[in-house]
Parts: C-alpha cells; sequence; structure tokens
C-alpha cells in the first residue's frame, strides 16, 4: 500500500512539474499601414506590456492581403497561447479568419486602428491604442459569436446590394480624409444606381421570397462606427441579425442615415429583421451579386450562413463590477 501510494505521489509530481513548465507564448500581428501607419509606432509598447502577460511575444508585420490569417493559422500550428493584432476591421477580420480553423482555443486580442473600429465599440475596448494598450494587464476575456459565410467567417456585418459594394469602393485617401463621413457620402451616391434583387431565403425560423436593394447579417451592435445602428444585438447572444431592406427612395435612405446618426433607428418602417442561427441566402433569376464582409470584398451568391457561439475568446478591459 505504501508503495501505491508513493506511486500515486510522484505521479502527481511529475504533472504538477509539466503544469509549471508549460511557457506561454503569444504573436502579435501588426498592419504597418493601419491608423495612418501609426500602428508600427506602437508595437514597443505593445510589446511591453505582452510581456508582462507572456513568457514569449512574436512580432510579425502583414505585407500582403491575407498574411494575418496565415500568421494566425501558424501561431496555432506552433502552439501559441494567444494572438493579438493591431490594425483596422480588415486585418481583425483576416486574423480571425485564422484563428477560426486552429485546431485548440487560442485567445484573441486587438488594438482597434481603423477607421469604423465596430468590434472595438462593441466590447468597449478604448479607440485611443495608447489607452487600449495600457488596459491590457488588467484584461479579462469574454466569449464571442461569430459568424461564417460559404467558406469565411466574420465578426460584425456582411451585406449585399448596392450600398455595401460603393462602401468597398472607398479608398483608403478618402477613408483618411474624410473618415466615417466618407461611407456616409459614397452611400448617398450608390442610391442613385441602387437595383432591386429577388432574394430567397431559407432560415431556421422559416422561409421567404423578398425583394430588395439591400440585405444584410449583423453580429453586433456597432455598424459603421455607430454603436446603435442595430439596438439589442450583442457580441456573444447567439444570433445572427438578418435585415432585409425594403425598396427605399432618397427620402428613405436620408431618414435610416440620420436616425442610426442619432442612436434613434426603427427598422419596422424600412426593413424586415429575422433573429436566425442559419440561412441559406439565393437570387432568383439570372442576377449577380457579391457581399461585403466587415468592410472587405466578401464571397458571391449563393450564401450559406450561421453563426458560431460564443466561439471566440477576446480581451476586453476588466468590467467595474469584477473589482
Amino acid at each position: 500500500m505504501r508503495l501505491v501510494a508513493d506511486e500515486t505521489v510522484v505521479t502527481q509530481n511529475i504533472k504538477l512539474i509539466k503544469e509549471i513548465c508549460i511557457m506561454s507564448s503569444c504573436l502579435l500581428i501588426v498592419n504597418p499601414s493601419s491608423g495612418k501607419e501609426r500602428a508600427k509606432q506602437y508595437v514597443p509598447r505593445m510589446k511591453q506590456q505582452l510581456e508582462r502577460l507572456f513568457d514569449e511575444v512574436e512580432v510579425k508585420e502583414t505585407q500582403k492581403a491575407y498574411d494575418a490569417t496565415a500568421f494566425a493559422k501558424q501561431a496555432d500550428e506552433e502552439g501559441k497561447t494567444a494572438v493579438f493584432c493591431m490594425g483596422g476591421d480588415g486585418t481583425l477580420n483576416e486574423t480571425i479568419n485564422g484563428l477560426a480553423q486552429a485546431h485548440r482555443p487560442i485567445n484573441f486580442g486587438f488594438v482597434p486602428f481603423g477607421t469604423a473600429n465596430d468590434l472595438a465599440r462593441a466590447l468597449k475596448i478604448p479607440l485611443d491604442p495608447g489607452k487600449a494598450i495600457d488596459l491590457l494587464p488588467r484584461a479579462r476575456t469574454v466569449a464571442i459569436d461569430l459568424g461564417k459565410i460559404n467558406d469565411r467567417y466574420f465578426i460584425n456585418i456582411m451585406a449585399a446590394g448596392a450600398l455595401p459594394k460603393a462602401c468597398e469602393e472607398v479608398s483608403t485617401e478618402e477613408k483618411t480624409m474624410f473618415g466615417v463621413l466618407a461611407y456616409f457620402i459614397k452611400g448617398i451616391q450608390a442610391h442613385v444606381n441602387q437595383r432591386v434583387y429577388t432574394f430567397k431565403i431559407e432560415t431556421d425560423v422559416g422561409d421567404f421570397t423578398q425583394e430588395s436593394s439591400l440585405l444584410a447579417a449583423v453580429l453586433t451592435n456597432s455598424i459603421g462606427s455607430f454603436e446603435t445602428a442595430m439596438p439589442g444585438a450583442k457580441v456573444n447572444d447567439g444570433k445572427i441579425h438578418l435585415v432585409v431592406f425594403k425598396d427605399l427612395n432618397m427620402l428613405d435612405t436620408v431618414k435610416i442615415a440620420s436616425q442610426i446618426i442619432i442612436g434613434n433607428i426603427d427598422y419596422s418602417k424600412f426593413a424586415s429583421v429575422h433573429d436566425i442561427q442559419k440561412a441559406r441566402i439565393s437570387l432568383i433569376g439570372d442576377e449577380k451579386l457579391s457581399t461585403t464582409v466587415d468592410g472587405e470584398k466578401g464571397p458571391d451568391f449563393p450564401l450559406e450562413i450561421e453563426v458560431l457561439p460564443s466561439f471566440l475568446k477576446v480581451y476586453v478591459p476588466k468590467a467595474e463590477d469584477d473589482e
């Protein structure tokens, strides 16, 4: 009996030693062109804070499209504990697409440097990079939903129609000069060229067909930097908020824009809203249409959409009630 007891103690001690010896490591992905090329200026400050939390910190800069996705996948293969990124919503989307394919849970953190910064707004992460970085040592994690559209993942919004296509065409120079207003200007201009499509929509709560010039699938309350654009939506409510707009005239477009700006949007007057978990959306006829996903070009129709509830743990500022 004594021998068995000793063997048990030894086994427990070996397990404890292994746990102690496991080193935590993280990858920091930086888009050097983000924030009017300010992101790279904050790298030393960010690295210093991360070194307080992790034993090893590796930094990689993106050079071309989808680098962030490749880096995140590699972090999974290398056994990294967490992945952080510094960039706009596009960089976040690329990083998320890498993490969503990981073989094990990897925590995610980011410092916002974009124009809209919708996920940061939804999670109450400071838009000032310095403040966001300084809060990291006292951060906590929350689980957020991810959306999946065909073979892509998204964190905020998928949209289709004249408006998202126009917003996709907003140049870096226009973003720098006008900020969020650049999207509003493009949206008004797009109305002149809007087309009405017939969508066949099959969801887990019912099927229907509707003509519309604009369709959107939303995960958070913030759209285009407006934090009350989708009232009631939460980052982990397990739902996709599918908004199918009616045929809008110019006056309707202006009304919607103004209501979103003042935070008092009533979608019932302009659209049908469906809280879903899965959907298949196709076009009736020979129309061709692509999507915009988190502000970047997305897949073409037909679409398979689903929500992945509480799929990713994200570092956020510690809440006051956690004190």
